[in-house]
């Protein structure tokens, strides 16, 4: 019991010892000079955006795929043998050129056989003609009835059609002779041979595919909501992949009277100008239609307005000092800028984006030469 209570004495003296030697170290720790200067905020160019007024576009975004306009698929009029097939994919061809010749053995054969069919058919005829002019002397003289003129009469007369028929067929056999040889039917460019020469192709067999591109068309989806901003003759502006920054103007064609079934959306069709054959059928745009333009507006980045209880605000750098200002936003555009109709004035200099959490009051500069 007495060893207990010398071990606890001895405690009690060290915490005692310990605490005096915390308190010297903190008496004699040196304290941080009054003067020293508060951190300095810098930013960059690219970190601020200074407030200018410019004209501002209002946009419908939109987005779709280009087709041609024109576009066919060359068949064959004739069963047969391709013996040549002179064009290639991605080669471009006039209206009315050569794409395609399929054997004409065949189709001459069946010319010459519908020849033949004539031939006899006509002779049918003639025979069919004296033997009615005979039979028509006797009924006059009374040498027989009427009922077998009559016979004769109808011989006659299946003759003539029998040759009728044989020469319209005629016609047809000819026509196959023109038909084995395949025309483009307008100026473009081959997409797709379908067939390749010493192939035998059935009747109506796809053998190359023209397509158009001088004129091309975007179809895009826009919300029912939004399809009352939208008229025939209103201008699109677009971008597509690998073109970068440039821009490809059309202008809208037609609207469908009809919504796309589970989705609430509304085709829309854009005529695109297209004679230097840069864009390509499939290609992938965005854009969005002009709906109207405000000259001299306040514009900044859609990235830098922040929001915040329901309030908008963006970063200002005011006499040196960062400072949050509420605005009130009005239309954006498809370049990513937005109107700002109250808060700020031109020449204000903003954080352009979100570089995280910032502190009001701070002191900011320019990192760099200033710009004014």
């Amino acid at each position: 019991m007495k060893l207990g209570k010398i071990h606890l004495a001895v405690l009690a003296a060290a915490l005692v010892a310990a605490g005096a030697f915390a308190t010297l170290r903190a008496k004699t720790r040196p304290a941080p000079p009054a003067n020293q200067a508060p951190a300095v905020l810098e930013f960059t160019q690219a970190d601020l955006y200074i407030v200018e007024p410019r004209a501002l576009e209002r946009m419908l975004p939109l987005t779709g795929t280009l087709n041609t306009l024109s576009e066919a698929t060359v068949k064959a009029k004739v069963a047969g043998e391709l013996i040549e097939v002179p064009v290639r994919e991605g080669q471009s061809v006039a209206r009315g050129q050569v794409v395609a010749k399929i054997d004409p053995t065949e189709v001459n054969a069946r010319v010459a056989a519908r020849q033949a069919d004539v031939e006899a058919a006509k002779a049918q005829l003639t025979w069919a003609q004296k033997n009615r002019a005979t039979q028509k002397a006797l009924l006059d003289k009374g040498f027989i009835s009427q009922n077998s003129f009559d016979n004769t009469q109808s011989n006659y007369d299946v003759a003539v059609a029998r040759l009728r028929a044989a020469e319209a067929d005629l016609v047809v056999a000819r026509k196959g002779l023109t038909d084995s040889v395949l025309y483009a039917p307008f100026a473009g460019m081959v997409a797709e041979r379908h067939a390749q020469a010493g192939e035998r192709v059935p009747l109506d067999a796809k053998v190359v595919t023209v397509v158009d591109l001088s004129r091309m068309e975007l179809e895009a989806a826009v919300p029912a909501t939004a399809i009352g901003q939208v008229k025939v003759g209103q201008s699109l502006k677009f971008r597509v992949d690998g073109f970068g920054g440039r821009e490809f103007d059309g202008t809208i064609e037609r609207i469908n009277p009809a919504t796309i079934a589970g989705s609430r959306s509304i085709n829309v069709y854009a005529v695109i100008d297209n004679r230097d054959q840069s864009l390509r059928k499939g290609m992938f745009a965005q854009g969005g239609l002009l709906l109207g333009s405000v000259d001299g507006a306040l514009v900044i980045p859609v990235s830098a307005v922040r929001e915040e209880a329901g309030t908008s605000y963006v970063y200002a750098i005011v006499e040196g000092q960062l400072r949050r200002k509420p605005v009130k936003t009005g239309p954006a555009d498809a370049a990513g800028l937005v109107q700002v109709v109250d808060g700020l004035s031109g020449g204000d200099r903003i954080v352009r984006a979100n570089l995280g959490a910032l502190r009001e009051g701070a002191s900011a500069r320019l990192a760099g030469p200033q710009d004014k």
